[in-house]
């Protein structure tokens, strides 16, 4: 997800954002640190397999990650992905295309179309950001409510440090506008592990916990009770 209003690029600089992204987030360990928190999860029924919902996919490179580590690890895995823009979906359609593991969706985070305890899990990764408080708490709930086991909110943590580190490397390694303005943004706009905990204190649906993961990110994992 972006800060910009969807009608002021193309589809052509979006997916050159994504790109970007996607590469940001191989190199800065997100995938590392869902897989970390999912299968810390998922270790008591390890062998049982399990159905993930990824809100905000992006082009699904979170979903991909999954659906590979799973193949190595030869667990049963069914993967839902949505995304709100339409755009952001047809992106991720062609690169999934190898992984029928992963079923893509439009759907609003808020009002997700699937009924209560669909999945076992539920992921969202460095999107909170671009909400405000309030509806970071409803989306917890909105989480909680389609988990049967947990969820995993993965984000930034804000530091100086981090904004200018991703300052420096949106300039160094690429040209897209899109990538050179969220990038630093996302991080002023990102949270303290202690603002994180009173969001999800705030929803009041789960036991959860906030853990610092290489690289300023933030990780929230909440167990559904």
């Amino acid at each position: 997800m972006l800060d910009l209003p969807h009608d002021s690029y193309a589809r052509d600089e979006l997916e050159g954002a994504h790109n970007d992204l996607a590469l940001v987030n191989s190199y800065l360990g997100n995938g590392r640190a869902v897989l970390k928190h999912l299968a810390a999860m998922n270790a008591e029924t390890a062998d049982e397999g399990f159905t993930v919902l990824d809100v905000a996919t992006g082009t699904a490179d979170i979903p991909i990650t999954i659906a590979k580590w799973a193949r190595q690890a030869g667990i049963r895995v069914g993967i839902t992905a949505v995304d709100l823009d339409p755009l952001a979906i047809n992106i991720a359609r062609k690169r999934s295309e190898p992984y029928p593991e992963i079923t893509l969706a439009v759907a609003d985070g808020f009002a997700l179309p699937f009924a209560d305890q669909r999945f076992d899990y539920v992921l969202f990764s460095k999107t909170a950001h671009h909400f405000t408080d309030e509806k970071v708490s409803r989306m917890i709930k909105e989480f909680s409510r389609v988990a049967r086991r947990g969820y995993v909110i993965v984000d930034l943590r804000r530091n100086w440090v981090a904004y200018f580190l991703i300052y420096l490397l949106t300039r160094l390694f690429s040209r897209n506008r899109l990538t050179r303005s969220d990038g630093p943004l996302s991080v002023l706009k990102s949270f303290t592990p202690g603002e994180l905990a009173a969001l999800a204190s705030r929803s009041g649906t789960s036991i959860f916990t906030v853990s610092r993961e290489p690289f300023w990110l933030l990780v929230l994992a909440g167990r559904v009770v």
